[in-house]
């Protein structure tokens, strides 16, 4: 069992969205996929039970919840004793040993951002304690920057500079676009299972173009996420 974490010590940088998104890329590919919510807020409990509402829960996933040390060994146990071919880990706002646990054990980090000054200050903040604390333990893991929002139109240039903050550093190279697509995940539940129910609607022709793009988007981040791993 892979665990990816998408780390962020800024609330609102995207982190449970990207989460959200590669669970559901990888559900399509028909991976199993455990995910440790370490957010005291449950979003992804919230999402499981609106996607099972609306009926666009994918059964190979399943929600652990690991906001403490204890209840996060436990959540690990049992999803690799149940086979999960990938864990996904939300982690919480800040510094913590929870965070740290959770980072020392991941192979791959994402860690989202926005372009905005205060949001790539942040996420350079988050990338450099990833850094020292994986020197730190003595331990290696794939790190990659994930910018989040991007408008699908043309960008500013405090957003380009912005970007050009970052290009030293390793990232995807596509950004998660401003979609409704993945605004809506948290109500309408998993991409391809929300898909699936348009297709048959002529009335939703234009909303599930958006969503078929959005899902090539992010199954473009599972496939580089899975192949780095692999390799």
């Amino acid at each position: 069992m892979k665990l990816i974490t998408c780390c962020s010590f800024k609330g609102g940088a995207g982190k449970t969205t990207a989460l959200m998104g590669l669970c559901s890329a990888l559900a399509a590919k028909g991976k199993t996929v455990a995910l440790f919510e370490a957010d005291e807020n449950r979003p992804l409990s919230t999402w499981m039970d609106n996607a099972v509402e609306n009926g666009t829960w994918d059964e190979r996933c399943a929600v652990f919840v690991a906001d403490e040390l204890g209840l996060l060994e436990e959540a690990y146990e049992r999803a690799e004793a149940s086979g999960f071919d990938y864990a996904l880990a939300d982690t919480h706002g800040g510094s913590s040993e929870l965070n740290n646990t959770i980072i020392a054990s991941s192979e791959f980090l994402l860690v989202p951002t926005m372009l905005t000054p205060l949001d790539i200050d942040e996420a350079l903040s988050t990338y450099r304690y990833i850094i020292e604390l994986l020197v730190a333990e003595n331990l290696h893991a794939h790190t990659a920057i994930l910018q989040q929002r991007v408008s699908v139109g043309r960008t500013t240039a405090s957003q380009r500079a912005a970007a050009a903050l970052l290009s030293a550093l390793p990232q995807f190279a596509l950004p998660m676009y401003e979609r409704d697509a993945f605004a809506a995940m948290k109500k309408r539940g998993m991409l391809h299972l929300t898909l699936a129910q348009m297709s048959g609607d002529p009335a939703m022709r234009l909303m599930r173009r958006n969503y078929e793009t959005a899902l090539g988007e992010i199954a473009a981040l599972g496939a580089f996420v899975s192949a780095t791993l692999e390799a």
